[in-house]
């Protein structure tokens, strides 16, 4: 049996005294303590939603309503489908509930230590003496598949047929009955723990009973499976296997009883309960845990012990033949086998025509006789005890072919060696790693590394990933008539057209590293029909039909397979094993299969289910550390999660241990993530948005379940990134930026203007002290000289040179009170600039007959003093410099005020400004344009001149609109107004 127990070291519950399957697949478990539910994986304990504590579970039944739960305190209550307790309905005896059952109306029956009931639908009704059961206790009651019902108190048996009104006894007395069950045949079954024996009655009409005691230990349940043996539940002595039809003379009769006890790995022998599942699986409860007995598809053959590392091979007269690792060679037909010695391990066997079975080892090639193995040459190599033989096959001539580990590929004819040409170049490829021969003859030898050899009489043929090899290490072959297949460590392929083709195989199946492949017909003793292909790998046996080899070739998609065994079902190390193939398939239809820990045998027309992917639910959703209710849809987390983790299972009380999951997180993954057996997926820091999360459950069959099991999770946005908050947050950002920028701009403002007005008024004290010290004394001085000029006689030479000092004098004076003038600052005649350089027009139109313009754009704003006079002095200077030396005939002059500037614009058709004058601001002699430069300098004014002889020069002053104006700028401007 295949074994599986849990118990407190895997966090499963003890004292188990109760078990039932409900119609989900779940199994429920009542034990000392609770109640709990198990999908083969995890235990779960039922917490009622009210908090309702439910004390020790007695009994339990699957009921087409839900899950009935009796207690040992007393009371009875139904669990629907969806996991609500119901509310408790009246009538229901008291004390311990031993047993339910459910009637082919859909009735419950308890039995109960206050008596027998029945539950129609609206409430219980106590069943007594009118009802034909006279007793006050019941202790157990059955309904079997023909509708009867059967009760049992502290002292007889009642049987109530169905349609009948009243119980009748059936003649049985006991004390201590605590099971009744019922056969596939129909037979009744009760246990009776006062008298250590089974009885086994049978219905025989007109409501006659026989029955027969079946002595037992202690036996406290019984359960009978599909073939009608019994499994007996014993206080003492753990569980009792009956077959069917075996009539035991006394508890110690071993050729009926199979007993599996602590010593066979059980978690108890003192057992509780016991349950057949629908899948045919034993349950028991023991008072420490919960096991597992399953019948396995595999049966292991007993072999010597000390054999080893076994090659298989079948002979010609059908015989089964194992070599082993200690020399051992055994052959087995029917009944009969036989064993031969040989001093080295065997390596390697095959079956010819020419020379019946050949033996492989480090002492060389042997022939099996009827006296036992006789050598035939021994290995062409120096050091043989360092060789082995990896892989032979013989020839139609009878050639043998040997591949001799780390030496090559070798003929043994004409009674010598011949060392065959390397086919590669490749160390690796020194020699075959297995070898063959097709239903024609021709010879075939797989090497590592994607390399394949066929030899026959006419030619030598190789194949390797250019011809669509592409499975590794090539260690399988097998010979259809039609079709060639190799196995290798990445897959199967077929040899089609000349080119090998990979089969379409499940991606996470269990394909990887192919060790034998053979083949049966689809049906048995019909070829016709197609031929089944069972493969040995790394991780187990399985079956490929032939109906799904063809569909699959034929460009359907990934075909379902069934698996015999895999990894944890049997020990299997093919790792360990040298000698290929490993799986062979005898003349009575019988598949045998060498393993790391020995040979198995199955029946392949055995039935097997083409078993159905498990349904995945998902459990748990825990963020940073919070559960949160999954049923809820979408799940809405807070804002900036940490981490998520989503815990999800799959019901399969099977075999949970070998099953693998995918997920994937639409909105985070691209693809399915392979989880292994990993029952979680954790994300971190996801991004706000919507996500939906699925898993998946890959099936025995290679294929993953559909549907998915889903998850929606929404995440919100942070505040501070929600689009609402961001605009208003942009708004008031803007309005305190530009607030700022206001207050920034007026403070550099005031501070312009202060800078302005220090430097003016320094101009202005400077201007001062010079007027009145220098120009002054001057002044006194020129009047006393100028009188000393007149005392002198008309004509004279002396007042002649006096008088023309003094004329000089009276220049210097002139030209000090220009630069006094010009280091205050020339006034504009008026605060309109436009009016200001309108007197300039007559200068312009009659000294120079030319046209005059000038004009406003935008509303004039007022003009800080100092920038107005530094304006009208540059202006002044260019419009001059226009008439006297650039000889125009039309000047314009544009005044435009805008709220973050101020500009004069001034253009004439002139002859223009000597380039070279221009980059040098001015003649060295003049100091116009200089000066122009130097004004506009010192309130931090731009001045650009452009100029050329065809289109006359362009001057334009600049200055920012804080420094310009005196007050802030605002209000609609207008359009240009114009004087003159």
């Amino acid at each position: 049996m295949d074994h599986r127990r849990w118990t407190a070291i895997d966090h499963g519950p003890s004292s188990v005294g109760a078990l039932a399957q409900t119609a989900d697949g779940y199994l429920w478990l009542g034990t000392h303590d609770s109640l709990y539910r198990f999908d083969g994986f995890e235990f779960e304990k039922f917490a009622p939603a009210d908090g309702e504590r439910l004390g020790v579970v007695s009994a339990l039944l699957s009921s087409s309503e839900g899950l009935w739960v009796g207690f040992r305190a007393g009371g009875a209550r139904l669990i629907n489908a969806n996991g609500v307790i119901q509310p408790i309905d009246p009538g229901l005896p008291g004390g311990a509930v031993y047993s339910l059952a459910e009637d082919q109306q859909g009735q419950v029956w308890v039995a109960a230590d206050d008596g027998l009931a029945r539950h129609d639908g609206t409430g219980w009704h106590l069943v007594g003496k009118e009802a034909g059961f006279p007793y006050r206790h019941a202790r157990a009651v059955h309904v079997d598949a023909e509708g009867y019902v059967w009760a049992a108190s502290e002292e007889a048996i009642y049987m109530l047929p169905p349609g009948a009104s009243a119980f009748m006894e059936i003649g049985i007395k006991s004390q201590s009955i605590s099971k009744i069950v019922s056969s596939p045949a129909g037979d009744i079954w009760i246990t009776d723990r006062s008298r250590n024996h089974l009885l086994r009655l049978k219905k025989t009409g007109s409501a006659g009973i026989e029955f027969e005691e079946i002595p037992t230990s202690r036996t406290v349940s019984i359960v009978l499976d599909e073939q009608g043996d019994a499994w007996l539940g014993t206080l003492e002595s753990g569980v009792h296997h009956l077959a069917a039809g075996e009539q035991p003379t006394s508890v110690e009769d071993q050729d009926a009883f199979n007993s599996y006890t602590v010593r066979d790995g059980l978690s108890s022998d003192n057992v509780l309960a016991q349950l057949i599942d629908r899948d045919g699986t034993l349950w028991v409860g023991t008072d420490t845990g919960l096991d597992r007995l399953k019948r396995k598809t595999l049966s292991p053959f007993a072999l010597p012990v000390g054999a080893g590392s076994h090659a298989l091979a079948v002979s010609g007269d059908g015989s089964l033949w194992i070599g082993s690792g200690n020399g051992q060679l055994m052959g087995f037909r029917g009944d009969s086998h036989s064993t031969f010695e040989l001093d080295m391990p065997i390596t390697t066997l095959v079956n010819s025509q020419q020379h019946g079975l050949l033996i492989g080892g480090y002492q060389g090639i042997f022939s099996l006789s009827d006296g036992g193995p006789v050598r035939i040459a021994a290995l062409p190599v120096e050091s043989a005890r360092e060789a082995a033989v990896r892989a032979m096959t013989v020839g139609k001539n009878g050639d043998i072919w040997v591949s001799v580990n780390r030496a090559g590929l070798f003929v043994w004819a004409d009674q010598q060696w011949r060392r065959i040409e390397p086919v590669s170049d490749s160390e690796r490829q020194v020699m075959p790693v297995t070898a063959s021969r097709d239903l024609v003859g021709t010879l075939w030898f797989g090497y590592r590394d994607n390399l394949l050899v066929s030899v026959d009489e006419q030619k030598i043929e190789r194949w390797s990933e250019q011809e669509g090899l592409n499975i590794g290490h090539v260690t399988a072959m097998l010979h259809l008539p039609g079709r060639t297949w190799v196995g290798g460590q990445h897959g199967l392929a077929y040899l089609k057209d000349g080119r090998f083709h990979r089969l379409d195989l499940p991606a996470a199946g269990p394909f990887q590293n192919i060790y034998g492949l053979v083949a049966v017909p689809a049906e048995k003793n019909a070829a016709e029909f197609g031929m089944d292909i069972w493969v040995h790998s790394r991780d187990g046996i399985f079956k490929l039909p032939a109906a799904e080899i063809e569909r699959v070739i034929a460009g359907g998609n990934t075909l379902l397979y069934s698996s015999h065994d895999h990894i944890g079902r049997l020990p299997m190390d093919p790792f360990k094993v040298l000698p290929l193939p490993t799986a062979v398939h005898t003349e009575d239809g019988l598949l045998w299969f060498t393993t790391g820990n020995g040979v198995v045998r199955v029946d392949p027309y055995q039935p097997t289910d083409m078993a159905l992917p498990p349904t995945v639910t998902i459990k748990a959703l825990t963020v940073d550390g919070n559960d949160f209710d999954i049923y809820a849809a979408p799940v809405r987390l807070s804002a900036a999660p940490e981490q998520l983790v989503i815990t999800y299972s799959a019901l399969n009380l099977a075999s949970p241990e070998t099953m693998r999951f995918q997920y994937r997180l639409n909105g985070h993954d691209s693809q399915w993530v392979d989880a292994g057996r990993s029952r979680q997926a954790a994300f971190s820091r996801l991004h706000p948005g919507d996500y939906e999360f699925q898993v998946r459950a890959l099936g025995e069959n290679g294929h993953f379940n559909p549907p998915d099991a889903t998850l929606t999770v929404s995440i919100p946005q942070v505040f501070y990134l929600r689009p609402g908050f961001l605009l208003i947050f942009s708004v008031a950002l803007l309005t305190l930026l530009f607030g700022m920028s206001r207050v920034y701009t007026q403070r550099e403002k005031a501070a312009l203007r202060t800078r302005l007005e220090e430097r003016f008024q320094e101009r202005e004290r400077i201007a001062c002290e010079l007027h009145d010290t220098l120009l002054q004394s001057v002044q006194g001085m020129m009047l006393s000289f100028q009188a000393v000029a007149d005392s002198l006689p008309e004509g004279s030479r002396a007042r002649h040179s006096m008088e023309r000092a003094l004329d000089r004098a009276e220049q210097v004076i002139a030209e000090g009170r220009d630069r006094i003038t010009g280091l205050r600052g020339q006034m504009a005649p008026s605060e309109d600039l436009v009016v200001a350089f309108q007197a300039l027009k007559l200068e312009a139109s009659v000294a120079f007959c030319a046209t005059y313009h000038v004009s406003n754009l935008g509303e004039p704003l007022a003009l800080l003093n100092e920038v107005r006079d530094a304006f009208y002095q540059v202006g002044r200077e260019a419009v001059s410099n226009s008439l006297r030396h650039a000889q125009a005939t039309r000047i314009t002059v544009t005044f435009r005020y805008a709220p973050g500037t101020f500009e004069m614009l001034i253009v004439d058709n002139g002859v223009g400004i000597d380039p070279l004058y221009q980059r040098m601001h001015g003649r060295p002699e003049h100091g116009g344009l200089r000066g122009m430069y130097e004004r506009a300098s010192r309130i931090d004014a731009t001045l650009a001149i452009v100029s050329n002889p065809q289109n006359g020069t362009r001057i334009t002053l600049s200055l920012p609109g804080a420094a310009a104006y005196e007050n802030s700028v605002g209000g609609k401007q207008k359009r240009s107004s114009r004087a003159g």
